[in-house]
Order: C-alpha cells, then structure tokens, then sequence
C-alpha cells in the first residue's frame, strides 16, 4: 500500500469524474440501464514507477483509493546492468588480432608481418597465349603437401612482355607473393606474384628488375624485415580488407640509395632480408617496388 502520495491535478480531476459516475450508476432505482456505463479500463491509471493502478469504488473525493494491478519493471534504478561481452573473433581483415594464453589483449600483427614474401625460383617462362604483354612462368615456391613432399610448380602471370629476355628469367632466383588469392589474367590463373623495382618512366623507356634472392636461399623461405620479428602470414589475403594489407605494404616497398630492397615504415627504413643476406636489384636505386 503507497499511502499520502500526490498524483497531478488531471488524474485527480479524472478520478473524481468516474467517482460521480460510479454514485450515479449506484443511485439509479429504476433498474433502467445507466447512460453512464463504466469498463474496467476507464478506471485503469499508469503511476511511472509504479504500475498499472484502478479506481477503488469505495474512494470519495477527500480520499482517493488506487488498487495497483501491474507491477512495472523499475527502470528508474541508476545501476544498468551490464550485457555479457562477445568474444572476439580473429580478425583476417586490417589490424586483424591474435590472442594469446593468458586471456590478455590480444596484440595486433603488423601489416607487414600478414605479407607472405618467400623466396622462389622461375623453373620455365614463355609468351602468353592471349596477350602480347603478359608472360607465363612455372615458379618453384617450396611448396610441400602434408606429407611433406613437393607439390607441383605455381603458375604465374606477369606483365613483365618486353622487359626482360625469357632466358634471363629462366632459373632465377626471386621474390614471390605467396598468399594473395589466386587472380585470373586473360583467362589464367595466376597462384603468385613476383616482386620486380621499376625506374617509373612510361611505356618502351621504363627498366623494370626482379627483385634478386641469393642463390643460396631455399625456396619456400619466409623473407624477413630487418629488425622485425618474424611473423605468421594469413594463409590467404582474399577480403577486401586483406587486400588493402597489400597495398598498404607494396606503397611503402622501395629501392634504396644503394640497390637493397626496403619497408618504410612510419619510424625506420627496414631492409627485406633472408637468411644469406638482403635482397637486392641489380641496378636500380632510389624508386619503387610493385
């Protein structure tokens, strides 16, 4: 029972109206039917806070009587109760995480870390059968199945018509991408991409260089940034948010003063190095890497 509280004047109003409604109703001795028929809702009251509330048919006008009939969830109470956090999946797009033991927060792999640059040597290379400026390779990238045995050379795309002989590619050892999702190239499809430098110019004027891998390298092996640790690649950029971990790498890929390949990232110029030194082009210095 809530005693001595005080409701605005309109439902007071209100409810003195249905109190005379309710004696004229009780005063008829005709047995006639009343004018003024009351329904159970035209005695209901919402009180916030409290509930649903109807007019007792005892109130009179110096004592109004409220029988609550519904109980209303207390939202006034200041404590919010809080919903139970989601676990967070492994993001495989950009700033994807990685958790760790010890229900830390899981830390953040850098873009370049995502990348999987291997070392590869072209095994075959010859002319594209539908475009005049796309060659065809047979890249060794050290592939192995479960069992630990090699798999078949990856085919690869490249538009490299023109800028290099075939004979000068044949058995070279190179930077390959290994983990982009598979891309088709005037009906080929091409499983890797192969880094070269380029001096920028257009068209016939420009040197494009593969980036060059010692020979000692064995093919398959994950190319590192100086100074950086070595990270887990995605198994495979295909989203488009791992797409841009891509680009956002490849625009900071450049040749520097002296023929070495290089990551620039925000604080440090990092040299892209294997377990027999960096890797190099055979000519170009200061331009890109694409």
């Amino acid at each position: 029972v809530i005693e001595n509280v005080i409701v605005e004047p309109s439902v007071a109003m209100d409810a003195l109206r249905r109190i005379a409604q309710i004696r004229e109703s009780e005063s008829s001795d005709d047995g006639a039917p009343s004018n003024n028929k009351m329904y159970h809702s035209d005695l209901t009251y919402q009180f916030e806070r409290s509930g649903y509330f109807a007019l007792d048919a005892s109130s009179t006008v110096d004592n109004l009587v409220f029988n609550r009939v519904v109980t209303l969830r207390d939202t006034w109470d200041n404590k919010k109760t809080e919903k139970p956090k989601k676990k967070q999946k492994q993001q495989n797009n950009d700033g994807r995480k990685r958790g760790g033991g010890g229900g830390g927060q899981a830390a953040v792999l850098p873009d370049a870390q995502r990348v999987a640059l291997r070392a590869g040597t072209i095994l075959e290379a010859g002319p594209h059968p539908e475009a005049d400026s796309l060659i065809l390779c047979k890249l060794d990238c050290g592939d192995t199945n479960e069992a630990g045995e090699p798999e078949e050379p990856r085919t690869v795309v490249a538009g490299l018509a023109g800028k290099m002989s075939f004979e000068d590619l044949i058995n070279r050892k190179v930077v390959c991408i290994t983990n982009l999702k598979p891309a088709k190239m005037r009906g080929i499809e091409s499983k890797a991409m192969l880094l070269a430098a380029s001096d920028g110019k257009d068209g016939d004027d420009e040197i494009v260089q593969l980036l060059d891998v010692p020979a000692s390298v064995p093919n398959g092996e994950l190319l590192t940034f100086e100074g950086m640790e070595c990270g887990e690649p995605d198994a495979m950029l295909k989203s488009k948010g791992a797409l841009k971990v891509w680009e956002r790498v490849k625009s900071k890929l450049r040749v520097n003063a002296d023929g070495e390949a290089t990551y620039q990232d925000e604080n440090d110029t990092r040299k892209i190095m294997t377990s027999a030194g960096p890797v190099g082009v055979s000519s170009l210095t200061d331009c890109v890497i694409g």
